[in-house]
Parts: C-alpha cells; sequence; structure tokens
C-alpha cells in the first residue's frame, strides 16, 4: 500500500465501517467497547497522517502495518483495502441505494 493520506483515510474507514456494522449486531451492548475501538484507529489514523505530512516513512509505515492489522479480522471482508485493485476508492454500499 501507498504511504499516503489517502491509504490510511481508506484502512481508517474500512475498520470504522466494521465496528459500526458490530456495533450493530451487539447493540444495546458493546458500546464501550466500540468506544475504545473507535478512538485508537482514529488516533492511529491520525498519527499516520502526521507522520506521512512529516516525510517520517518509517513512523508511517509501522502506523500502517497497526492499522491494517486492525482491520484484519475483516481480512475476508470484500471492501477489505487488500482487496481492492487501483487507487480507486470504493465506498461500502449503503442500504436502499441504488447501483
Amino acid at each position: 500500500m501507498l504511504l499516503d493520506p489517502q491509504t490510511g483515510v481508506r484502512v481508517y474507514q474500512f475498520v470504522v465501517d466494521r465496528l459500526d456494522d458490530r456495533r450493530r449486531e451487539q447493540y444495546p451492548d458493546g458500546r464501550e467497547v466500540y468506544e475504545a475501538d473507535w478512538t485508537a484507529v482514529h488516533d492511529l489514523e491520525k498519527a499516520f497522517a502526521e507522520a506521512v505530512h512529516a516525510n517520517d516513512l518509517v513512523t508511517a509505515e509501522r502506523h500502517l502495518q497497526e492499522l491494517t492489522g486492525m482491520a484484519a479480522p475483516w481480512r475476508d471482508h470484500p471492501h477489505h483495502p487488500a482487496n481492492r485493485s487501483g487507487d480507486a476508492h470504493q465506498a461500502d454500499p449503503v442500504p436502499g441505494a441504488r447501483s
């Protein structure tokens, strides 16, 4: 994966979408776990972006590996960042939306 801000956002958004899915499945339970996981992925994506902007590629690579590690439980999901070809961003489909 490229070490650019878009890569971090793409992995971050994927993880946040899966966390939202998990939160809906566990509702009304799971709020605290969701908030802790969301905060962790948010902070990690921010640190990745800061490292990219500072041209600290070693730190950026480490943060990107951590982000992709957070996405690992869903590696078989069709929207997993590793399953995407090219640089085009494809958002998860919105329920009820026409394609």
